[in-house]
């Protein structure tokens, strides 16, 4: 049986590992990468009529986000339940701000209603959370009289790109 300070420790690396888990698709939102998206998800996850798995995973993100040229996800609060060792779950509010081609540059308040499941755990000994289920629920959305114009500027590295804002 495990110390009550293991368990407390155990479960705050949970946590750790959830929050991680949230920012890692707000990147993978940003960097529009299907391969890193679908492995946040457990492989079963159910996508709706997109069906099952990482497939329909990568068929929604690209009905979803084909057309985005900029996806910024502010994550703000986050709360975190366990139902038990191996599940959780979570609200996520976020502030999201969007630009695509056919509907232009928005702004969104999000609400996102997360289901977490330990999937494994990594070599030292802490779990591997993934999405269960991630239900998005936009409470505000605002387009702007805003557009996005983007410069590409080769560096000395040829890796730096830079958007700016203009009214």
């Amino acid at each position: 049986m495990q110390s009550e300070e293991h368990q407390l420790l155990a479960r705050l690396l949970a946590k750790e590992s959830i929050r991680d888990l949230v920012l890692d698709y707000s990147s993978a939102v940003a960097d529009k990468d299907t391969e890193f998206m679908s492995s946040l998800f457990v492989d079963d996850a159910d996508f709706g009529p997109y069906g099952k798995g990482p497939d329909a995973l990568k068929s929604l993100m690209q009905t979803t986000m084909g057309e985005l040229e900029l996806g910024i996800i502010l994550v703000t609060n986050h709360r975190i339940n366990f139902t038990d060792d191996v599940r959780a779950e979570g609200e996520v509010w976020a502030r999201c701000f969007a630009q695509n081609g056919s509907e232009g540059y928005y702004e969104q308040v999000i609400k996102y209603l997360d289901t977490y499941r330990r999937t494994s755990t990594d070599s030292s000994g802490v779990g591997v959370w993934k999405f269960e289920k991630r239900k998005h629920l936009l409470c505000f959305g605002e387009g702007k009289e805003l557009s996005l114009i983007h410069i590409s500027e080769p560096t000395r590295l040829g890796m730096i790109s830079y958007a700016v804002f203009c009214l």
